[in-house]
């Protein structure tokens, strides 16, 4: 390196002149901007794998996965979510096309897997506010169209559909992959609770739904009540009436499907299977016959509140 006053020839690394002493900053500065470069392209690389690692995150490929492990639920084993407890809460006699039995996920994971169902009803349709997201084999997977973060996912296996609800597919999907029923004859009578006769009351070819009312009381233990006017003309008809409720985009229930029959004000009067933690903000109500197909559907918005709200 030259020195900038006296021309005098110094090493490179040299930050004195050695013949007049004058301050050499040529290397330094080149330095300094190297280093200041070198810096930002640290920074720039440092901030573009933050961002493509939030967008792996967001498309799941990130996602914990469940843990697993198998639950033997006597007529058949499934894996399930550790710490899983399956709680029944509803069944529906056979009626000549079939039953279910439906149980609640009461344990860990409940988010990603709330309901299981077994169903031997033959002709069965999915909800009304799902629709077909894409098959897996032989694995039927549905999807909120209402905006929720909620799947319904069917599989059938030698004759009966297995139904799971939750938010998490691929882990719903592993659990019905690993279905293996035990006692088939055993599994019927448990969905289905054969009787021995029909319900002798008309089944209606169609119906419409009127209006009517819902009610929740303000202790902790109330149930949610609705009563649904389908007109006096088809008192003494016998349907089935399911009747969803959320809140804030959130399922309450797992839609148990309830035989009724028609009073001879044109009412159905429906309740809950429980209490709910919150009240609800929307309900979707499904009339069917007793072929199980879809008579009527009206979805409700409620304002979050005790009281009684017609619609």
């Amino acid at each position: 390196m030259n020195c900038p006053k006296c021309g005098c020839n110094n090493n490179n690394d040299a930050k004195f002149c050695r013949e007049c002493g004058a301050k050499l900053e040529t290397n330094n500065s080149t330095s300094t901007t190297t280093n200041k470069n070198n810096l930002i392209v640290v920074i720039l690389i440092v901030v573009i794998a933050i961002l493509a690692i939030g967008v792996l995150f967001a498309s799941g490929v990130f996602k914990s996965e469940v843990p697993l492990e198998t639950m033997d639920f006597e007529v058949f084993k499934m894996d399930v979510p550790e710490g899983s407890e399956f709680v029944e809460t509803s069944s529906m006699p056979n009626y000549g096309f079939g039953g279910f039995v439906a149980l609640k996920n009461n344990g860990d994971y409940s988010d990603e897997v709330g309901v299981l169902m077994v169903s031997t009803i033959q002709g069965s349709s999915h909800p009304s506010e799902v629709s077909l997201d894409r098959t897996e084999g032989d694995i039927k997977v549905f999807k909120d169209n209402q905006g929720h973060d909620a799947y319904y996912i069917v599989r059938e296996i030698d004759g009966f559909e297995f139904v799971l609800i939750g938010n998490d597919d691929q882990t719903m999907i592993k659990m019905l992959n690993s279905v293996k029923i035990t006692d088939v004859d055993k599994l019927g009578s448990q969905s289905s609770q054969t009787t021995s006769s029909a319900p002798t009351s008309s089944t209606p070819s169609s119906i419409s739904i009127l209006g009517g009312s819902f009610s929740t009381g303000s202790a902790d233990e109330d149930k949610t009540y609705a009563r649904i006017n389908v007109g006096a003309s088809h008192a003494g008809e016998d349907v089935i009436v399911q009747i969803l409720y959320s809140r804030d985009g959130n399922a309450l229930n797992n839609g148990n499907m309830v035989p009724a029959s028609v009073h001879s004000d044109g009412y159905l009067e429906i309740a809950s299977a429980e209490a709910y933690k919150y009240y609800p903000d929307y309900a979707i109500i499904n009339i069917y016959d007793t072929n199980s197909n879809l008579l009527a559907t009206q979805s409700v918005s409620l304002m979050p509140a005790a009281g009684t709200q017609t619609f």
